[in-house]
């Protein structure tokens, strides 16, 4: 029996596996991909969570923005520098494994490509169905993302969300100055075009990770029920 099961393998997840893991706790990450896995994603990390490990994350970083430019119809340029630190670029599927992989240098152990299909609190454990047979844990850590079941297995309300549709694409490209997060308003009716980091609401993306570029598409709606990643 484990001390602790953490289901999902993102960001939360591993880091909950390192910190627990570092404090002599046993941990089991379950994660339904195979890792390291590709995943849409703006990629924009905050510097300020180096605070709170005790590891370089040099090796994760594919680029560092220090720059932010505004304009118009690929005009009127507006553009300033960060007085903070410069804003990490990482690829999820380098960035998300480089964290597993610290929780597994304290202890931590990986079951990937093992999907969970059900929770079950047996009075002083849970039982959590995969689909290579059953795991016992003392606690279970739900990290399995906003569309994930565990929210709901534990019975926690369900959110009220809105939704978005998006397309992406990955393409190698040379890149040019990579330093500068670009946010365009006039290319394109009622839609936002930037590089580097991703906007919450209206946006045609472009950001530029190591020597690839990634662009999408998204545009936010209430009416739309069913979104399609690519």
């Amino acid at each position: 029996m484990f001390d602790c099961i953490v289901v999902g393998a993102g960001p939360a997840g591993g880091t909950v596996a390192y910190h627990l893991a570092k404090r002599g706790v046993s941990v089991l990450i379950l994660e339904k991909e195979s890792l390291p896995r590709y995943k849409p994603c703006g990629g924009g990390v905050s510097p300020q969570v180096a605070q709170w490990f005790d590891f370089d994350f040099s090796p994760a970083i594919s680029l560092k923005v220090d720059t932010i430019r505004y304009t118009w119809q690929m005009g009127d340029p507006v553009q300033a520098q960060l007085e903070s630190e410069p804003v990490w670029m990482v690829r999820r599927d380098v960035f998300d494994q480089f964290l597993v992989q610290q929780a597994q240098g304290q202890g931590a152990e990986l079951r990937d490509r093992t999907a969970v299909t059900g929770i079950q609190f047996l009075g002083d454990h849970w039982q959590v169905e995969t689909a290579a047979g059953p795991v016992l844990g003392r606690y279970v850590v739900g990290a399995d993302g906003a569309k994930g079941t565990m929210a709901k297995w534990l019975g926690f309300k369900e959110r009220k969300r809105r939704f978005a549709g998006a397309l992406e694409a990955e393409a190698a490209a040379t890149v040019s100055e990579a330093h500068i997060a670009h946010f365009e308003f006039g290319m394109v009716k009622n839609w936002l075009h930037l590089e580097l980091p991703q906007s919450r609401w209206l946006l045609h993306w472009h950001w530029h990770l190591s020597r690839r570029r990634a662009s999408g598409l998204q545009r936010h709606s209430q009416r739309v029920r069913h979104p399609v990643w690519h």
